[in-house]
């Protein structure tokens, strides 16, 4: 089969087909890989000969296991020039997550790139829908939900079958909890700069701070001594939450760990935490639709 023949097959805009859709809880969608890290030995190698680069040429024939050791704990630690941890890359595919998400994690610009899921280069009709668990304490909202994701598939599907709206402008009708999946490679220092950052508990997305437990999970079962590395800024204390102001935390109630130093309540747009309003809800079990019906799996997947 050539490309264009199974870009035709698989990619074709689906003329008249009635949306299906599979609904997701959205913290349970989140799915990371980890497609490409560095060698272990050359990794350390690495780690040794650049931290150690201002003293010797090539320190790393010459130490002891004692000494490598020691040197990659002071980099680690940030007890030592920290060059070396710009100098190896990981590669992650993530997948699950919504565009609010996707467009969160690309903030982060330096020693990163990014490759994302077009919208523009197939139908989507019949894409998967993320669901925020915290719909479940309201189930007719969550109905109202349901019924406005397809309305707006539908929407989608009724603009691409009269051929003359491009999938460019009938995306605008998607609703943005379609996920999507992006690549993400970056370096060491990267990426515990964005770990610190995105596993943040009082205001960050919690599909991201899934998304980064996963990351550290996939670096550290390939090497086991970082584990200890990759640390919250909540738990640092350098937290941007931690800090007096309403500019410093606006979204959600103040938790336990993100009292302001002067010991004030600011204004916030909840009165409730993070925990409260977002993860003390049910999990949302799978559902199946073809147009706006509820289906069984396997009538979904016939």
């Amino acid at each position: 089969m050539t490309s264009e023949e199974y870009a035709k097959k698989h990619f074709a805009i689906k003329k008249g087909e009635e949306p299906k859709s599979k609904y997701i809880d959205n913290l349970n969608a989140v799915k990371v890989k980890l497609i490409d890290f560095p060698d272990y030995e050359r990794l350390k190698k690495v780690f040794v000969n650049m931290s150690e680069a201002s003293w010797h040429e090539d320190y790393y024939e010459q130490a002891t296991e004692e000494d490598k050791n020691r040197v990659i704990d002071e980099l680690l630690n940030g007890r030592i020039l920290g060059q070396a941890l710009e100098a190896v890359q990981f590669t992650f595919l993530v997948s699950g997550v919504d565009l609010n998400s996707s467009h969160a994690i690309v903030r982060n610009r330096i020693g990163i790139s990014y490759i994302q899921q077009s919208g523009a280069t197939h139908d989507m009709r019949h894409y998967d829908v993320l669901l925020p668990r915290a719909f479940t304490k309201h189930k007719n909202l969550l109905d109202r939900y349901k019924r406005w994701c397809y309305l707006g598939k539908q929407l989608y599907g009724d603009m691409l079958d009269t051929g003359d709206i491009s999938i460019t402008d009938a995306r605008m009708s998607l609703p943005r909890t379609i996920p999507v999946w992006l690549y993400v490679s970056c370096n060491l220092m990267t990426l515990l700069a964005i770990y610190r950052k995105r596993s943040d508990q009082q205001e960050e997305y919690p599909n991201l701070n899934e998304m980064v437990k996963q990351m550290r999970d996939l670096v550290v079962e390939k090497f086991p001594y970082m584990k200890d590395y990759f640390v919250s800024a909540c738990d640092l204390k350098t937290c941007l939450h931690c800090k007096k102001g309403y500019s410093a935390n606006c979204v959600f109630k103040r938790d336990e760990k993100h009292q302001s130093p002067d010991g004030k309540e600011n204004w916030t747009l909840h009165d409730k935490t993070k925990k409260e309003l977002m993860l003390d809800c049910e999990l949302y079990e799978t559902e199946y639709y073809i147009g706006p019906v509820k289906v069984s799996k396997g009538e979904f997947e016939k």
